[in-house]
């Protein structure tokens, strides 16, 4: 009793210490397994149930003898909401042309003749959530689910399990009208679902077990973006167009620069495009390797490695333009003047309403090593501490290779931009991730276990490349839940997760992917001049049963001896059959 009593003094000082930064990026294993919901994610010490396949390999080596089967299902709501003001330090586009300080003109609000930004002191809630049904297509929902089964031969070192799960997921939408957020991201999922995970845990000894999990996935990713660019070279376009609109010199303007010049520009508060992406990889490869330590029955050491997983994700795409984009495009076909000088500058000289082809693009989920300790300090009590780390550095930008040059590009490429005609380049420059969680278990009857759970999930982004696309900014997770132990080995897993961040704020001129001043950020920069600040709230929902597979099929049998009764009984023919 004394030494679990030092065990535990040196787990709770081991968190006291723990102190340092740490980062975790939003989608990474927040809703996987219940009984890990309910801790928080730490559990790689005693590792649960089937998803040992996941959380570590070697955990079931803990299952009982025979064929297991256990499936469960999550239910996450993400709250995002996000509010812009502007900077009232802010000097405007072009001066005071474009800014705080600027002339409003009530009449045409949207328009780039002067006036604030439209944007300043909205606010907007995602309306729904976002996910890819694999077979079917994007919806708005989110949901997760598991499925799992196990075997080991009485007496055997060996447990072999198949499993199907998802390790990252989330996605969400922000569809209304007035929403700001939509020019950072009208909706947005990305997942990676493991759809077969083969795995086989070995007892090197009654002390020591061993495990591996070999993970068959589909990555699958989903952009819309309505498009603004309030940027200073773009409001310089609508000066120039607007200075010129009355400049006709008969004979001379249609044979050299016809009015206005550039046909009017484009306005750096209004929409100019829409891009709409979805990708995926039907096979991406992954790997999970795990040990667990048991000298005593009231105390574990696990660690857990999972491989990094690169998904080579292909799909379609549609740009979608406003009419005064091709209006400006068009422009540069009104004379041979104006034909010279685009072909000069590779400039496009047709204007369309979309392009559509094929995209590529990588997707990097990053090595993971998760490693913890479980100590029981009474027999009614289970106390346990993870690290996780990831090495989210390999992640330096997001890169969309489409099959076609694309003329938002193309004029971008004339103001700055740099990533080419073809390549949609987003900077991430993401850092390895080091970050801590707490939980315990409390068994006050055999029938009834208790959990409570606390994980701190600060972001894995740059304050500087922050984004409204799919990340979201530093959160805590707190978990809590119960199992039910049940007659014929039945166990019922219910969990409750709530994920939160108030009041995250990046300043104007602070992120290059959100608010930057400087005129280089053109593709991917949608308010500029304006402060941001977000509020976050994720809710989880999940329930999980685990039982010997005999007791399932006993299960099943029996649901469908009562349903053929059912119908039997409003079947007329099979009345008229008995009768005779």
């Amino acid at each position: 009793m004394m030494t679990r009593f030092i065990a535990t003094i040196l787990l709770a000082l081991a968190f006291m210490l723990w102190g340092g930064p740490a980062q975790a990026v939003f989608n990474e294993q927040i809703a996987v397994d219940t009984r890990a919901i309910g801790l928080a994610n730490t559990c790689t010490a005693d590792p649960p149930g089937l998803m040992s396949v996941h959380y570590n390999p070697a955990g079931l080596s803990l299952l009982d003898d025979g064929k297991t089967f256990s499936n469960g299902f999550v239910l996450p709501i993400i709250r995002r909401t996000g509010k812009v003001t502007a900077d009232p330090d802010f000097e405007g586009l072009m001066g005071t042309t474009w800014g705080p300080n600027a002339p409003y003109n009530p009449d045409d609000p949207l328009s780039a003749h002067g006036g604030p930004d439209p944007l300043d002191g909205k606010e907007g809630t995602n309306s729904s959530q976002r996910m890819y049904i694999p077979f079917y297509g994007p919806v708005d929902l989110l949901f997760g689910a598991n499925l799992g089964i196990s075997s080991r031969k009485p007496e055997s070192r060996w447990t072999f399990a198949y499993a199907n799960y998802a390790p990252y997921g989330g996605g969400m939408a922000h569809r209304d009208e007035d929403d700001p957020l939509r020019f950072g991201c009208k909706s947005v999922y990305l997942q990676h679902l493991i759809y077969a995970a083969p795995s086989a845990s070995y007892k090197v000894s009654e002390k020591l077990a061993a495990g591996i999990s070999i993970g068959m996935g589909q990555t699958a990713l989903g952009v819309e973006i309505d498009q603004r660019t309030p940027n200073m070279l773009v409001a310089m376009t609508r000066s120039i167009g607007d200075a010129t609109k009355d400049l006709e010199i008969p004979v001379v303007s249609e044979q050299t620069l016809p009015p206005p010049f550039l046909g009017g520009g484009l306005g750096p508060y209004e929409y100019n495009s829409r891009l709409n992406m979805d990708l995926r990889d039907d096979f991406t490869p992954s790997m999970n390797l795990g040990l667990l330590w048991r000298p005593q029955t009231w105390f574990s050491y696990g660690i857990t490695y999972q491989s990094r997983t690169k998904a080579q994700m292909r799909g379609d795409y549609n740009f979608e333009y406003s009419n005064q984009f091709q209006t400006m495009i068009n422009w540069n076909a009104k004379t041979d003047m104006t034909l010279q000088g685009a072909g000069m500058l590779d400039l496009p000289v047709k204007g369309v309403p979309y392009q559509a082809g094929t995209v590529y693009a990588e997707q990097l989920f990053p090595h993971r090593i998760q490693t913890g300790i479980m100590v029981r300090p009474a027999d009614k009590w289970k106390l346990l501490l993870d690290l996780h780390w990831a090495k989210w550095s390999d992640v330096s930008q997001d890169c969309f290779v489409f099959d076609q040059d694309i003329q938002l590009f193309r004029l971008a490429k004339l103001l700055g931009y740099t990533g080419g005609n073809r390549t949609l380049v987003i900077e991430r420059d993401m850092k390895d991730t080091l970050h801590w969680s707490v939980g315990c278990e409390y068994q006050p009857v055999d029938l009834m276990t208790l959990r409570l759970g606390y994980e701190k999930r600060p972001m894995s982004a740059r304050d500087n490349l922050f984004d409204a696309l799919y990340f979201l900014p530093d959160m805590d997770f707190i978990g809590a839940g119960v199992g039910l132990h049940l007659q014929k080995k039945v166990t019922v897993d219910l969990a409750f997760g709530y994920l939160f961040s108030h009041d995250y704020k990046i300043p104007n001129g602070a992120s290059s992917n959100l608010n930057s001043t400087e005129f280089t950020d053109i593709i991917y920069n949608p308010f500029t001049g304006l402060d941001y600040e977000q509020d976050t709230k994720l809710y989880i929902w999940s329930i999980g049963m685990t039982m010997p597979l005999e007791v399932q099929m006993e299960m099943l049998h029996h649901h469908k001896m009562v349903i053929k009764k059912i119908i039997n009984k409003i079947n007329p023919f099979h009345k008229e059959k008995n009768e005779e």
